[in-house]
Formats: structure tokens, C-alpha cells, sequence
């Protein structure tokens, strides 16, 4: 054998066993990359499971339909007695167009004032009251414009502040339970508007502080 001969081989045998090393290279990227979509399709399968069994929570109503008995029994005198030391809660009668208190704190920090509920203290800082109302139609206001009820902020010079819709909802049968979270400051006020006729008797509305 020439040595041209032996060189061509050995140069044959070398090439060969490059090939072999990168096929052999090749085939574990390959397998890795098998592995590694495997893992991942795993993953995104136990995290939708993960998902799926998760209940979405979703927000209370501001306003519903509600037995008129069972919200009164819910927030009588004794019942906010017992939920906060201000509190007050306003009602009114046949021969009055105003309200008037049916019940409040002896010396709290909520008053009745123009048809109002105000917050007066002597803190500068805000504090959190829960509002509430419930409101029974008469049987023929279904059948005219829907009638509705709204919580609102009254527009106040000291702070400036301009008036402002805090919650509202349409009458969908002849009640609606209304409530709200509030952050007031001293000297606001808020008062209860309501469209169309109602039941004076049967209907009511207040607040107590949460903090």
C-alpha cells in the first residue's frame, strides 16, 4: 500500500468518525428537546387544571330584590346597636314629605340634616361607613317609567367636592335593598334620592360606621 493510499484512508476514517460523533451529538439534542416538550406540555396541563378549579369570584350587587321583612329584621335598633357605636337610621310617614330619625346613637358622629345624613367629628381622618336602603314601589309604578334608586354625595364647598352618584340601581320588581361602602370625610353628607312613588311606611334608610 502507497503512502497516498494510507493517507486517503486515515483521512476516510476520520471524517467517518465525525459524522458518527455529530449523528450521535444530533441525537442527543433530539432527545432532549423530546424531553423538554414533554415537560412543558405537562406543565401547561396541570396549570389549566389548576385554573379550571379556581371559582372566579364575583362582586355583591349593589342593589337587589329582597323581602322587605327580612331586611327590616336584619337592621333593626338592636341589630345596629350591636354593630356600631354611630349609626343612625331614617324613615318617614304618610303625612311627611321629609325623613326623620327612627333610631340613632345617643352622641355619634352621624346626623339627620336636610334630609342628610352628615358625618361630623373632630378627627381630620377619613373613617368607613356602610349606607343602606330599602325601598318598597307601589304596585302601579312597575307598569311607568322604571323607578329607581340612587345614594348620593352631596357637593360640599369645605373640602371642595362636587356632587357625586355612590351607588345606584333600577327597580326590577316592587323592592330594592340597596348598600354601599363609603369613605367620608368631616362635613360630608349624603342623602337618598328616589324615583318614582313609594311606600313610606315599608321603606327605610341609614348607616353605620365599619371603622
Amino acid at each position: 500500500m502507497s503512502v497516498r493510499e494510507e493517507t486517503q484512508r486515515s483521512v476516510d476514517a476520520d471524517s467517518a468518525g465525525r459524522r458518527m460523533e455529530g449523528q450521535c451529538r444530533s441525537s442527543q439534542k433530539y432527545l432532549l428537546l423530546h424531553v423538554w416538550c414533554g415537560l412543558l406540555t405537562m406543565a401547561l396541563v396541570i396549570m389549566a387544571a389548576f385554573v379550571a378549579s379556581i371559582k372566579p369570584k364575583s362582586e355583591p350587587p349593589s342593589g337587589s330584590q329582597e323581602n322587605p321583612a327580612a331586611v327590616s329584621a336584619r337592621f333593626s335598633p338592636e341589630g345596629l346597636a350591636g354593630k356600631s357605636s354611630s349609626y343612625i337610621q331614617l324613615e318617614t310617614h304618610f303625612s311627611k314629605d321629609s325623613w326623620v330619625e327612627r333610631v340613632s346613637c345617643g352622641s355619634c358622629s352621624l346626623s339627620l340634616q336636610q334630609n342628610s345624613i352628615c358625618f361630623n367629628s373632630s378627627r381630620p381622618e377619613s373613617s368607613h361607613f356602610f349606607f343602606y336602603a330599602q325601598v318598597v314601589f307601589r304596585k302601579n309604578q312597575m307598569h311607568k317609567l322604571r323607578p329607581s334608586v340612587m345614594l348620593i354625595r352631596n357637593a360640599s364647598e369645605n373640602p371642595k367636592k362636587e356632587e357625586m352618584v355612590l351607588a345606584s340601581v333600577s327597580a326590577a320588581g316592587e323592592s330594592v335593598w340597596l348598600g354601599k361602602m363609603v369613605i367620608l370625610t368631616e362635613g360630608d353628607s349624603v342623602r337618598l334620592n328616589i324615583t318614582g312613588e313609594f311606600l313610606r311606611g315599608d321603606s327605610f334608610w341609614g348607616a353605620f360606621q365599619l371603622h
